[in-house]
């Protein structure tokens, strides 16, 4: 279902980054934030119905990209709705590693812009 207002992702400027400099990726990296945007997620069993090869790991949402050749590295503050509040929630871009460099932990929450 489309809600109103899209789902916050901080910041959009990372997933241009990633794109422009893994540019196979580009289309995937498009086509994930239109569904991101399109949705309003309540909990990681949601995520999991939209994106099916999503992994839940110490608080980040990791999304596989280009059938897992990358690693979209997301922290997600759910959609909260109770009769006082209705919240549209946020994704938060950690990191876009390469399968590689997914493997070392430290990549997972590296800042874009630092080495």
């Amino acid at each position: 279902m489309k809600y109103p207002r899209s789902v916050h992702i901080v910041t959009r400027k990372h997933l241009k980054e990633a794109a422009e400099s893994y540019q196979d990726a580009a289309e995937e990296i498009a086509a994930w934030t239109a569904i991101v945007e399109a949705v309003r997620w309540h909990n990681f069993p949601e995520v999991r119905g939209t994106f099916t090869d999503s992994d839940c790991v110490d608080n980040y949402v990791i999304f596989d990209i280009r059938q897992n050749r990358y690693r979209l590295i997301t922290v997600i503050h759910y959609a909260k709705t109770t009769a006082e509040k209705r919240t549209e929630g946020h994704v938060y871009i950690r990191s876009f590693l390469t399968h590689k460099e997914y493997n070392n932990r430290s990549n997972w929450d590296r800042r874009y812009g630092t080495k």
